[in-house]
């Protein structure tokens, strides 16, 4: 299927994502909170939507928000380490 048709049949839910992740970001920057808060019930909508079976959307929903979280948490710990705050002794046991 060409891009183009992709983007025409799912403009709605591109749009819903699109705006769904930017009020993420915003509550989570002016809150402080985690933005799992907001994006595994913006998942489990969007995965509703495109016919995941019921029984499987909060399970993929709570996955996907955990998978956007490792790479953010890891890219945070190595900027830490690199500006050497982190204790590696506690770490280790």
């Amino acid at each position: 299927m060409e891009l183009a048709q992709l983007l025409n049949d799912n403009w709605s839910l591109i749009a819903a994502l699109v705006m769904g992740g930017l009020l993420m970001g915003f509550i989570a920057g002016l809150l402080g909170i985690g933005g799992g808060a907001m994006l595994v019930p913006i998942l489990y909508e969007v995965f509703q939507r495109i016919g995941v079976p019921e029984t499987q959307c909060l399970h993929l929903s709570i996955g996907t928000s955990l998978l956007v979280m490792v790479p953010t948490s890891l890219l945070s710990f190595l900027a830490h380490k690199k500006r050497k705050s982190v204790d590696l002794r506690v770490l280790k046991p």
